[in-house]
């Protein structure tokens, strides 16, 4: 790289032309061809494209009309598509308007709202809302693998449960009393691993309170035993000096303390949280709100990523995913429980 094309030090990434690996100008060419195969090699990365058997695995299969294949083997003959089984499945959007919803989803640093995209791509409120939904719900399973190495970082963010004071002072109470709250607040677990000479993970919970169980827990089976884990002043976390090396910052008296420790990455990425509730989408649906803050994880991890890179990333885990039990057929009555983490 020539000395007047390097990115110069300290340049957010945001700047850098290594971010704008692909761009609407270039998705706007695209051809419906294209985007198809694009979910062909996503779908299949094993045999670049070639369609096999989702049932019995043969390649023997033979393409039939409107996209569809055949598997060839006897005792089977399984007519399936690219999408069949996945996060996509029982589509009705082309495959342009799915990576054009995609790109526009990653493209969107602090979260994408539904009512935007449903102008940008010419849908439907309803349906760009369950196309988010079910993107956000197979990044979330991303979680279930995840160990965290190095140094660690603990910390809870709670939000949700904003009840508007009344107008006179003498009327209002305090909310901090538990017998005053609605019971609607909920506080985001999040574990952020230091960066490693790769980008640093982040595992994040949504639970009740911020309680010494769920700390636990979380650490017990996603912190390997050699990291160190490091926590503020919250008494939920005095237990975890029992699974792994801990160490504390007092945030009463400084934000770092004499040493350097400090809890700085973790208090970040609540800070994208934040910007997200409050900038992005204005409120988060309690409801869902595990799989909001589960996306904002990624995108904290992959900010360093080029957008090409972002969007086939969010395709491939789609297509690798089942179909949804929650949302497929949402509109007609299917809803997901409570995702909220109860032991």
């Amino acid at each position: 790289m020539a000395k007047s094309e390097q990115q110069p030090k300290g340049q957010h990434f945001l700047l850098s032309p290594e971010c704008r690996t692909l761009t609407v100008m270039d998705l706007a060419k695209v051809r419906e061809a294209t985007a198809y195969g694009w979910f062909k090699r996503m779908r299949w990365p094993q045999t670049d494209g070639e369609p096999f058997c989702p049932k019995c695995g043969t390649l023997r299969c033979h393409t039939m009309g409107r996209s569809r294949f055949k598997c060839s083997d006897r005792a089977c003959k399984t007519v399936f598509t690219v999408t069949s089984g996945t996060v996509f499945h029982a589509r009705k959007l082309s495959f342009k308007k799915m990576v054009m919803a995609i790109w526009f989803s990653v493209n969107s640093v602090k979260g994408k709202a539904a009512l935007q995209l449903s102008r940008e791509i010419g849908v439907q409120y309803k349906t760009a809302w369950v196309l988010l939904m079910k993107l956000r719900e197979a990044i979330a399973w991303r979680r279930e693998d995840m160990v965290l190495e190095g140094e660690v970082e603990i910390d809870g963010k709670y939000a949700g449960g904003h009840i508007r004071p009344e107008n006179k002072a003498e009327d209002r109470v305090d909310r901090r009393l538990k017998k005053f709250q609605n019971m609607k607040r909920l506080c985001a677990l999040a574990l952020r691993e230091r960066g490693l000479g790769r980008g640093g993970q982040t595992f994040t919970r949504v639970i009740r309170d911020e309680d010494g169980d769920a700390a636990w827990a979380a650490v017990r089976d996603h912190v390997s035993r050699q990291a160190t884990v490091i926590a503020d002043e919250h008494g939920s976390y005095n237990d975890l000096a029992g699974l792994n090396k801990l160490k504390r910052v007092n945030h009463s008296k400084a934000y770092q303390a004499e040493d350097g420790t400090n809890t700085n990455q973790v208090e970040s990425f609540f800070s994208r949280v934040q910007r997200a509730y409050v900038g992005i989408h204005h409120r988060f649906s309690l409801k869902y709100f595990d799989w909001y803050v589960a996306e904002l994880a990624w995108r904290e991890d992959s900010r360093d990523w080029g957008n090409r890179r972002q969007t086939f990333n969010v395709l491939r885990v789609a297509l690798a995913r089942p179909t949804s039990r929650y949302l497929c057929g949402y509109w007609q009555g299917n809803k997901p429980p409570d995702l909220i983490w109860a032991g």
